[in-house]
């Protein structure tokens, strides 16, 4: 016979061992969990087990890939830069190849001297390149600097460039006006045979080709004393030379510069006269020939 005592012992019997199944059916998914964990943190810290030594580790993991990205930017950085002085050298190149009235020596020599440039501009960044696949901070860090500290391609080699580049223009100009000069000389002549004054024309044409004449031996100067400058390679001392020797060549194609801008306002001087003497001729012929 069943009792109520009977009765409620079951239920109690099939409530507990429900509770039991459904335990023991979560037990699998938190055992894969713990087991996973495990075998992750293994497998970051290794044989380093302690807390202190996980951290030193973690530390240590973040430290090098801050670094190799580091390395890898200056790397990018530096190849930019690489670039643009190989463009700029070619760029260079082709201005010194286009030069008409520097001699063939003085363009041999700042040929040479962009070229080896470009060269080692291009052997730069093997190097790089190779300090970056070996990890060699201390290395990269030094041949990056080396861009701006030991090539000066843009402190010494385009100057040069740049100085060259003007001197040839001034160059080109002074031969332009000393074939004008020649033209005035004519015309000054012929205006004094007409019995015209020109004194003041003389004197002009005096003042135009000795600045004619200046600005030639400035702007040779300039070249001369510019072209056999080299990179100073870190050299303070021969930095300040060339700093100086620079400076010296920039002052002698301002100073020609000047001097054509004179030579200029010379011959437009001796223009006017000649002019005038040219109308007054007209007025007294006309003059003299009118019954």
């Amino acid at each position: 016979m069943i009792t109520m005592n009977t009765i409620t012992l079951r239920k109690a019997v099939s409530v507990a061992a429900g509770a039991v199944l459904l335990s023991l059916s979560a037990v699998p998914a938190f055992a894969q969990v713990g087991v996973q964990a495990g075998v992750s943190v293994g497998a970051s810290v290794g044989a380093s087990s302690s807390p202190a030594g996980v951290r030193a580790e973690l530390r240590a993991r973040a430290a090098a890939s801050t670094t190799a990205s580091r390395d890898a930017q200056m790397a990018s950085r530096a190849g930019t830069e690489i670039a643009n002085r190989i463009a700029a050298l070619n760029q260079l190149e082709v201005r010194v190849n286009a030069m008409q009235r520097l001699s063939d020596s003085e363009k041999s020599s700042l040929s040479s001297q962009v070229q080896a440039q470009i060269t080692a501009m291009n052997a730069l960044q093997s190097r790089i390149s190779a300090d970056l696949s070996s990890n060699n901070t201390s290395s990269l860090k030094d041949d990056v600097q080396s861009i701006a500290k030991a090539y000066r391609i843009y402190a010494l080699v385009l100057p040069q460039g740049m100085i060259a580049a003007a001197s040839d223009r001034i160059m080109t100009i002074v031969d332009a006006m000393t074939a004008f000069s020649g033209i005035l000389q004519t015309r000054i002549t012929e205006a004094q045979t007409a019995g015209a004054n020109m004194s003041a024309s003389v004197s002009a044409l005096s003042d135009m080709q000795a600045k004619i004449a200046d600005a030639k031996t400035k702007a040779q100067a300039a070249v001369s004393v510019s072209t056999s400058l080299a990179p100073d390679n870190g050299s303070s001392t021969l930095m300040a030379a060339n700093t100086s020797s620079l400076k010296a060549a920039r002052n002698n194609i301002q100073a020609a510069q000047q001097d054509l801008v004179a030579a200029r306002q010379d011959a437009a001087k001796i223009i006017a006269a000649v002019k005038a003497a040219v109308r007054v001729q007209a007025s007294t012929t006309v003059a003299t020939s009118t019954p």
